[in-house]
């Protein structure tokens, strides 16, 4: 008997379940094998493997709403290579390229300093606090072009562009064969590390690949590791589990307790908000901080959040209802027509973000961090998460830090008592410490 057609969207996690579940069976039956010199580097190949997958994630969920078993999907979409062969690795190291010698002339002078790594300039921009409040001269490295003037960097620093070599230090045939990109990445990296040899290596959010593979080949030498906190992954991808960072530094005590319940081999320390707080905020409007189809989100559930701006703003024709676009999002004309057609809706993706949320009463969205980052600006955050079978993590209600709803009148039903939610600071606390570095200005 067939198997009726369900929504796509309802096998979104078991798509991430299964997917992490498989990679990481592979990754252990292989982990001896997937090694860079001296360095196992098990961790980021598993992230980068499961990154490569999730644009599967559509096909996967169309299959399995027209009645396809998820053990066949799931085996027919992602190919893992066969077990390794120990006789093709090699600790021995391969002659130097020219990019190589080159490479090693222009880092030699940066020997020993602290490596602090972002992979574009928002995320550089992030790390300004913490760069500032180092003890010692610092090197930051980008693979992506950076202003380092615009963002403020120190004088002292220097900004070096990471550049992949396509090179080849050490043998590994096995994930050169199935992952040439990762192996290549591994080896740059391996290299720059051995110039520099920086005692500590610090970067932010924690998930990028070639952040992972520096932390363990710094790691593997002695060196210090540290992430620092940016954001709240409330969907917590194989990116953000089991990282391998000696050290999290953290906004406050109540993260430190969700970071440990994910990574319980890393040292969760409290390093307080370093961002600038406006003072004097308005706190008069509802923002709706808007995501891209991603992970927990559809086409479907970002058209969705459309349609509430457009709804919020015909209920609430006296208030400012904001959008703001993620920033490495675009929005479609007959959208922005749309919502620019209401004479309350404002879009201020080019302003501030802490000014957006000292204008901010009630911040909406579906996963996004400025749902917990909002705590520091005095704003109440409301959770729209249409997602099946999904909830957003930690539970606001439960915490009593706001609310969540999973339906349009549902989200109606709360945005009320959302507006008039004033949040104890003694419950903030728990969430959002002071700085203990130099805040961002």
């Amino acid at each position: 008997m067939p198997v009726s057609p369900t929504q796509p969207d309802t096998f979104i996690t078991e798509f991430f379940t299964l997917l992490k579940d498989s990679v990481r069976a592979w990754i252990t039956t292989n982990k001896e094998s997937i090694v860079m010199g001296d360095v196992n580097v098990s961790n980021s190949l598993e992230s980068y493997v499961n990154y490569i997958n999730y644009s599967l994630r559509d096909e996967y969920c169309r299959r399995r709403s027209e009645g396809e078993r998820a053990e066949t999907v799931i085996a027919s979409l992602i190919t893992l290579p066969p077990p390794a062969d120990t006789d093709v690795i090699s600790q021995e190291l391969l002659p130097f390229t020219s990019d190589a010698r080159s490479w090693t002339e222009a880092l030699s002078p940066l020997r020993g300093r602290e490596v602090f790594y972002a992979n574009f300039e928002r995320m550089a921009h992030c790390l300004i606090p913490w760069i500032r409040s180092s003890s010692q001269s610092a090197v930051i490295i980008s693979e992506n072009e950076i202003d380092y003037q615009h963002i403020g960097l120190p004088p002292e620093m220097t900004a070096v562009r990471f550049h992949d070599l396509r090179m080849r230090l050490y043998r590994n045939d096995f994930i050169e064969k199935y992952f040439p990109v990762f192996y290549s990445f591994c080896n740059t990296v391996k290299l720059v590390d051995s110039i520099i040899e920086p005692p500590r290596f610090s970067c932010i959010c924690g998930c990028q690949v070639i952040g992972k593979i520096w932390a363990e080949i710094c790691a593997a030498r002695g060196g210090d590791t540290v992430c620092y906190q940016h954001g709240w992954p409330a969907f917590m991808h194989t990116g953000f589990v089991d990282m391998p960072y000696k050290r999290m530094v953290t906004w406050g005590d109540g993260f430190n307790r969700l970071w440990h319940k994910y990574n319980p081999q890393m040292e969760c320390l409290t390093g307080g908000y370093p961002y600038p707080i406006a003072a004097d905020g308005s706190h008069q409007s509802v923002t709706f901080f808007l995501q891209e189809p991603y992970f927990v989100s559809s086409h479907r559930m970002v058209g969705q959040m459309y349609d509430l701006i457009v709804a919020t703003a015909l209920r609430y024709p006296d208030m400012t209802i904001q959008y703001r676009l993620h920033p490495e999002s675009q929005i479609d004309s007959h959208i922005r027509h749309r919502l620019d057609s209401l004479p309350n809706v404002v879009d201020t993706t080019d302003r501030p973000l802490h000014e957006v949320y000292a204008s901010t009463r009630v911040a909406v969205s579906h996963y996004s961090s400025t749902i917990m980052e909002c705590l520091a600006h005095g704003c109440c955050p409301l959770v729209f998460n249409p997602t099946p079978r999904w909830r957003y993590t930690p539970d606001l209600e439960a915490e009593s830090i706001g609310f969540i709803s999973t339906t349009p009148d549902e989200f109606f039903d709360r945005l009320p008592r959302a507006l008039a939610h004033r949040i104890a600071p003694t419950t903030v606390a728990r969430w959002i410490a002071p700085p203990r570095c130099e805040p961002d200005s």
